[in-house]
């Protein structure tokens, strides 16, 4: 008996990894498709998690913004639901920030399927639907962002739009 019910959990814990892998980018497509209905676009989009504990995330996000925008991202920034609303707009008190301090609060569940939560900041891209398994973290040197999200979008492109 005993050793029937470690070979279940033995099983379990084996094959538990593939299922929420699986589970996972199922429930990151249709939850942010859910809040994002924008995402069903041929357009590709970026969507980033942004919080003021990591050190560089605001201040460099304006920059790696722009730069995605002028490549042809549409660009929608959320804060990390994980930071109390009292702290998010201390850090968005003092100059280019102040626009943000309203941007919208990424939905918890959504941010944890898709894995943007862990690093800020976080973007995910999407296109015609589709949301690319690999979260970008990070803040990134301007080539390095570039050939990113270049990738990201050859990858896309790829499946052509229904």
């Amino acid at each position: 008996m005993i050793r029937s019910a470690w070979n279940i959990v033995g099983a379990v814990l084996l094959l538990a990894p593939a299922a929420w892998a699986d589970g996972a980018a199922l429930s990151c497509n249709q939850l942010l498709l859910a809040h994002q209905r924008e995402l069903l676009q041929d357009e590709p989009t970026l969507l980033a998690v942004l919080s003021p504990r990591m050190p560089y995330a605001l201040k460099e996000w304006p920059r790696m913004a722009a730069m995605a925008h002028q490549d042809g991202w549409r660009v929608q920034a959320f804060r990390d639901p994980g930071v109390p609303d009292d702290e998010w707009l201390a850090a968005t008190e003092l100059g280019d920030l102040r626009s943000w301090r309203t941007l919208p609060v990424m939905d918890l569940v959504a941010g944890q399927s898709c894995g943007m939560l862990n690093h800020a900041p976080t973007a995910v891209v999407a296109r015609c639907g589709r949301v690319h398994p690999w979260p970008i973290w990070g803040v990134m040197p301007d080539a390095a962002w570039r050939h990113v999200l270049a990738a990201r979008r050859a990858d896309l492109e790829a499946t052509p739009c229904r």
